[in-house]
């Protein structure tokens, strides 16, 4: 009994590490990821603390939203089923996605305001450099 209480505490670790690591990299806060997931924030937190594992329909839940394989996010295995995401900001992507419905024109504007927020970055980092 000891040692599945102590597989079941090294899984919940890994899986509250793993969890927070992906949530940050797709540019989520935790109340994001429980409005997105309709649980509540401390309940995330209790994950991410490794207090608790989530239930099968909370774990497949989190997985769409981090849009992550359900291996690599419990256990941290690929399975090599999924390709990987092209875009980790997930608030991002959802924006892209909703770009997808404008109308062509409206499209190439938003392009060419991010091209131009781009351009100036670079030359900001241009000029940075010389200083």
């Amino acid at each position: 009994m000891a040692e599945r209480r102590k597989k079941s505490s090294m899984l919940a670790l890994g899986f509250s590490s793993r969890l927070r690591k992906l949530r940050e990299a797709r540019g989520l806060t935790q109340k994001d990821l429980a409005k997105r997931i309709e649980i509540e924030v401390v309940q995330v937190s209790r994950y991410e603390r490794g207090q608790y594992l989530p239930n099968a329909e909370t774990l497949v839940a989190l997985a769409r939203v981090l849009q992550i394989d359900l291996n690599l996010l419990l256990l941290g295995e690929t399975s090599g089923t999924t390709e990987p995401l092209p875009v980790l900001d997930i608030p991002l992507l959802e924006r892209f996605k909703d770009m997808q419905k404008l109308p062509k024109r409206d499209r190439e504007a938003v392009i060419l305001l991010i091209d131009s927020v781009l351009a100036r970055g670079d030359v900001e980092t241009r000029l940075r450099k010389r200083a």
